[in-house]
This record gives C-alpha cells, sequence and structure tokens, in this order.
C-alpha cells in the first residue's frame, strides 16, 4: 500500500516583508538534481485553464528552492513546510529567497510517496488545501523538486 503523506496545506499568500530577511543565506542543491517537470507543466497548466486560470512559467530560482528543500528533508529524514535548522532557510519564504526569488506571496505544496509526477499532481489536486495552492490566481510561476519519493512545489505571483 502506498504511503501518502501530504502535510497539510500551507497556504501563505500574505505579503511578505522583505527585510525580514536580514542575513544572507546561500542555497545548498545538490549537483545531482535530475531533470524533470516538462509533463507536469503541461498537466498542471491543463488542470488549471479547465478552471479558467492562465498557465504557470517554470521559473529557476524557485526549482531551486523547491529542490533544496526536497533534498534537506530526504537527507535530514523529517518532513514539514518548516526545515529545523534548515540550511536553506526555516521557512518556505526564507527558502525561495536563498533560492533567488524575492517572492511577496506565495504558497508551498509538500508530499512523500509518490512515485511519478502524475501521481503526486493527482494527490495534490485531490487535497483541497494543496488544490487551493494549485488554483491560487495570483501566482504566475513555479518550482518543483524532488528528492527520491519527496516532493516540492512552490509557487509565487513573482520573483
Amino acid at each position: 500500500m502506498k504511503i501518502l503523506a501530504l502535510c497539510c496545506a500551507l497556504a501563505v499568500m500574505a505579503a511578505c516583508n522583505t527585510s525580514s530577511m536580514s542575513q544572507s543565506t546561500t542555497i545548498q542543491v545538490s549537483s545531482s538534481s535530475s531533470s524533470f517537470g516538462a509533463g507536469f507543466a503541461a498537466d498542471l497548466n491543463l488542470f488549471r485553464a479547465r478552471q479558467g486560470l492562465a498557465p504557470l512559467q517554470a521559473n529557476p530560482a524557485l526549482t531551486r528552492a523547491a529542490q533544496a528543500h526536497a533534498e534537506d528533508m530526504a537527507r535530514r529524514g523529517y518532513f514539514s513546510h518548516q526545515a529545523p535548522n534548515g540550511p536553506n532557510g526555516r521557512s518556505f519564504v526564507q527558502r525561495a529567497r536563498a533560492g533567488g526569488c524575492a517572492m511577496r506571496s506565495g504558497a508551498e505544496n509538500i508530499a512523500s510517496g509518490q512515485r511519478s509526477q502524475a501521481e503526486v499532481l493527482t494527490d495534490w489536486q485531490n487535497s483541497r488545501g494543496h488544490r487551493r495552492n494549485l488554483l491560487g490566481r495570483n501566482y504566475t510561476q513555479y518550482g518543483l523538486g524532488r528528492s527520491g519519493n519527496v516532493w516540492v512545489l512552490k509557487l509565487a505571483a513573482s520573483c
């Protein structure tokens, strides 16, 4: 039986004060990060189009941040939107900034146990909070990260 560990959606849609992160953080991402996501982008944007929403564009900074968080969770064995002593920042906003995205509003979906992009997207679509994030009207960009079967999707209005 597949273990589905979808965390309660953390939809942080409020404006973030860019001065709240006074320290500079450099994101740490494995050089073995695989390139994937083309099918995910098409499926995500088809899902959004069916709801009357504009497509999202892949953003390299959000992708770096998502990948770094997926790798950190897999390496250190935790599953959370809050990274304890996170090398790339504790919160999803801090991690986005460490990846190079000075986001003002955004959201993060995480999942564990899914074996494919199609499977994780379907699970997020069927979860009320995650679905709300996928259908955020103000979001224009996304980044997807994966380490093993740990998934991170970061969504933002802009970087």
